[in-house]
């Protein structure tokens, strides 16, 4: 079985959790923790590692980072790495909503092949709306 963390910067951890519950329904396997604007990384790492220490039975853990580099994603590396656990998970940047629901939506451990179909369909998920003058004006 597989745990998601979704780390981030202020609250979008949150929001994009909320979101996909209302769209997904309960997230049982589904943690997420937000460094705050006055938290402090200490006091982020602190919770992170309670966090990390309740999922590190499952076979597999995905991390998803808003920020590739920042310090939810270095701060959530580090701790995997610490309890030796980077072998069994799974870290990904670039933190959407199309990323949460095609993780929620697959079934069993994320392989190489579905990482890159969830980062396909979370890069799919990125448009920019263009009016065809050939269509009719409604949308």
């Amino acid at each position: 079985m597989k745990k998601i963390i979704i780390v981030s910067h202020g609250t979008i951890a949150k929001g994009i959790y909320e979101a996909a519950t209302m769209i997904y329904g309960e997230l049982k396997d589904v943690e997420y923790l937000c460094l705050e604007k006055d938290m402090g990384i200490d006091t982020f790492k602190e919770k992170l590692e309670k966090i990390i220490e309740e999922v590190k039975e499952y076979k597999q853990i995905i991390a998803i980072a808003d920020l590739k580099g920042g310090s939810p994603y270095t701060t959530t590396i580090s701790l995997l790495s610490d309890k030796g656990l980077l072998e069994k998970s799974k870290i990904i940047s670039g933190l959407n909503l199309p990323m949460i629901l095609s993780l929620l939506f697959m079934e069993g451990e994320l392989s190489e092949d579905n990482l890159q179909e969830v980062i396909s369909q979370s890069k799919d998920g990125i448009s920019k709306f263009q009016i065809d003058q050939n269509e009719n004006d409604e949308l």
